[in-house]
């Protein structure tokens, strides 16, 4: 396997080996074309598999060109394409990954045919708490019996944190700690002002140690997520999940066996559900998160999805 991405990149750092560095600064980038020419003039490979804009177009003009084996896209939002854009697409990659039926339901309207792709769902390593429950609760400044729901992402419009906060101004005896930063901070920290239930903890080195914290994990989101990490790594560690009925987060959270759903943008829904949550027996709800995990969104599973789309789609 071979491995191209930006230098000094998140999946650079990680890699168990040496990746090839290639920075493409937009969709039309002839220094990125002509480093994915040299990649594929230096080996034949038997699928090419690219993940995200603009490394869309390049890899598969250049894998044309080199006469490369199967080119694989796969697709991780629930955007609909332009019939222009879907009809180019459609002809660039000989297969598609939606990473879950929302994206999937998003491509059907935007013309992509069915028998095109195949949805293979993500996974994700086991996280894994360094500090006991305690510990992790207090280094939080939370009490140890306090009924606490967390939110963990990027703080943007779409991501409904305001929602939760307008919820929160609707219960009693629940706290909320929002994990994150982003354009949309200073903003919620107004909405919640006078709100002495809601802490703003910032970005944390550790996501499981805080996540674990938690009572509750809240995906309030208003746009259509495809297939949210906050999701798996709150099933990875046993958290029940309370959150939007909106794209592929149905797809994760069963209502009522491993959380809960409610309207999207509807706080006074949400508030009622939190109510709920903190006097419901929520052992079982994180118990079936977790089994639900290990049947299906470890990261072997989703190697052997993705894996088998590669040998459907060469015949094998």
């Amino acid at each position: 396997m071979e491995i191209a991405c930006p230098p000094g990149s998140p999946i650079s750092e990680r890699a168990s080996h040496p990746t090839e560095p290639i920075t493409v600064r937009g969709k039309f980038d002839l220094k990125g074309l002509a480093a994915y020419l040299r990649l594929f003039r230096s080996q034949q490979f038997d699928v090419v598999h690219a993940h995200f804009s603009p490394d869309f177009t390049l890899p598969a003009y250049a894998a044309r060109m080199r006469r490369q084996g199967l080119t694989v896209m796969t697709r991780h939002v629930a955007l609909q394409w332009s019939s222009p854009k879907a009809k180019a697409y459609s002809r660039l990659w000989r297969h598609i990954i939606p990473v879950s039926h929302a994206v999937e339901r998003r491509l059907l309207q935007s013309g992509i045919p069915a028998s095109q792709m195949t949805v293979a769902k993500a996974g994700l390593p086991e996280p894994i708490p360094r500090r006991k429950r305690k510990d992790a609760r207090a280094a939080l400044w939370l009490e140890p019996n306090e009924f606490v729901v967390g939110s963990f992402g990027r703080l943007v419009p779409d991501k409904g944190i305001d929602v939760l906060i307008e919820a929160m101004r609707q219960v009693d005896g629940v706290k909320a700690c929002i994990f994150g930063h982003g354009p949309y901070a200073e903003d919620l920290r107004t909405k919640a002002a006078g709100l002495k239930s809601v802490m703003f903890q910032g970005s944390v080195a550790d996501v499981a140690d805080a996540m674990a914290a938690m009572d509750v994990v809240v995906i309030p989101s208003t746009w259509e997520e495809a297939f949210p990490y906050a999701a798996l790594e709150a099933m990875a560690l046993s958290r029940p999940i309370v959150a939007s009925n909106i794209g592929g987060l149905p797809e994760m959270v069963e209502d009522g066996v491993n959380g809960r759903l409610f309207p999207p943008g509807d706080a006074s829904a949400l508030a009622a559900v939190l109510n709920e949550m903190k006097s419901a027996n929520r052992e079982p709800m994180g118990a079936a998160g977790r089994a639900r995990y290990e049947q299906e969104f470890t990261i072997e599973k989703m190697a052997e999805r993705i894996e088998a789309v590669f040998l459907a789609a060469i015949g094998k």
